[in-house]
């Protein structure tokens, strides 16, 4: 598709989001703020823990020699 198509559609959906939020009573908004909050970190920290594990996978292989036949024929 093409990519500012994706772009505007991203950003009305992220608009309808936002006008949705305005008409909620104030403490749902607020409920729901906090927890778009904690969802967010939540996600940070779950990337994080990603991250650091596939550098550690990484970090273990580069360690590790095999040996290679190479054949001349």
């Amino acid at each position: 598709m093409n990519k500012e198509f994706m772009k505007k559609i991203i950003k009305a959906e992220i608009l309808k989001y936002e006008a949705f939020k305005e008409i909620l009573p104030d403490c749902i908004r607020g409920k729901l703020n906090d927890l778009e909050k904690e969802s967010m970190s939540f996600l940070k920290d779950v990337t994080v823990e990603i991250i650091e594990e596939s550098l550690k996978e990484n970090k273990r292989g580069a360690d590790e020699v095999k040996k290679v036949d190479i054949e001349f024929s």
